[in-house]
């Protein structure tokens, strides 16, 4: 098996039980150091194989599939996702049929494929059933949500977010709650709707009070990008300051997250006026791009250069800004609809799980 390097293994051999424990605690958990998280998993493989566990096996390599995603190697993620999902479907393990579905999904969005995001987190949603955990009730939609968001469907992407705020809120899983109206209050903003955006936002930030949380680098950055539609540059760049700050203490958590925050500090600072700024975030940003391979991202960076060079008069650089942008617009897939039956059959399993997670508790 691939484990990417040599790893120094010093844990001590566990039973069966408490291996899957601790597999769980990894799979249920919102780990902030993804690096961390991959050596944990890929420990924990080594106790499963010396088990001779198949199962565990598979749960612990996904673990660490999953981590190696989020680091930033999403290509030889998806070398290995495959056989997990194989594996799964052969010995009829649901759960991790659907884990397998969604860590796939995040792969496909890193790599820019919007169709094959939506088509695998419409899997992870389906293959929920009674041996899903809370957590997986409640992230598995919020993937889908956002995976319809970016496929325009706000409409169908709202009927999951809700759904997903009521499971967190019923479930008391408030750190999932605190994502989950993130993710929902930038869905919102990308389609354009800043008001909904902003009042989505706003409960976020009540919540955070309420539950004594610091948002995190994430939530930050939704703010950030919320003030910028408002006209609120100053503010904004304030805020990405701190969301960057805070970025680097936590430490790496998606591979595409220091991208994203650089080029919402460069959009700040362009509308600032601050145009000498700007230009050395955007290309901080660039930077990350291409290292990363990220290219939905670099679409957007190449796009915004475009119209940085515009507004410092640089007309030959803002071309050539603009050529590669429409070059790597068209170097993604092109984001097919998923048809509306298919949607809606989504929609209606999400209903109908949320009614067995009430009727359970």
């Amino acid at each position: 098996m691939n484990r990417l390097g040599e790893q120094e293994v010093n844990g001590s051999l566990a039973g069966a039980e408490e291996l899957s424990a601790a597999l769980l605690a990894l799979e249920d958990r919102i780990i902030v150091d993804a690096a961390a998280g991959y050596s944990a998993a890929v420990e924990l493989e080594r106790q499963a194989e010396a088990l001779g566990d198949e199962a565990l096996l598979m749960r612990a390599r996904l673990c660490w599939i999953d981590m190696l995603r989020r680091t930033g190697d999403f290509r030889e993620a998806a070398r290995h996702i495959k056989g997990i999902q194989a594996w799964a479907r052969r010995n009829g393990d649901r759960r991790l049929q659907a884990r397998s579905h969604l860590v796939w999904a995040n792969i496909e969005w890193l790599s820019g494929n919007r169709a094959k995001t939506l088509r695998h987190a419409l899997s992870a949603v389906e293959l929920l059933d009674e041996t899903a955990t809370p957590h997986m009730q409640i992230w598995h939609r919020l993937r889908l949500a956002s995976a319809l968001a970016e496929t325009g469907d706000m409409d169908a992407a709202r009927s999951c977010y809700r759904q997903a705020e009521q499971l967190a809120r019923e479930l008391h899983e408030w750190e999932r709650l605190t994502v989950g109206l993130n993710n929902w209050a930038y869905a919102e903003y990308k389609s354009g709707d800043f008001q909904r955006a902003g009042e989505v936002a706003r409960r976020m930030q009540d919540h955070a009070v309420v539950r004594g949380y610091h948002l995190d680098a994430g939530a930050l950055d939704t703010i950030g990008a919320i003030q910028i539609a408002n006209g609120e540059y100053a503010e904004a760049e304030q805020t990405m300051q701190v969301c960057l700050a805070r970025y680097k203490s936590a430490g790496v958590n998606d591979a595409d997250e220091m991208a994203e925050y650089l080029l919402t500090l460069a959009r700040a600072q362009r509308g600032l006026g601050a145009t000498g700024r700007a230009l050395v975030s955007l290309d901080a940003a660039h930077l990350q791009c291409t290292e990363g391979d990220l290219r939905e991202i670099s679409v957007r960076v190449y796009q915004e250069k475009a119209e940085l060079h515009a507004a410092r008069g640089e007309h030959a650089e803002a071309l050539a800004a603009q050529e590669a942008y429409l070059a790597a617009r068209e170097r993604l897939s092109s984001p097919q609809r998923t048809p509306m039956r298919a949607v809606l059959h989504a929609i209606v399993r999400t209903h109908r799980g949320l009614r067995g997670t009430r009727a359970a508790g």
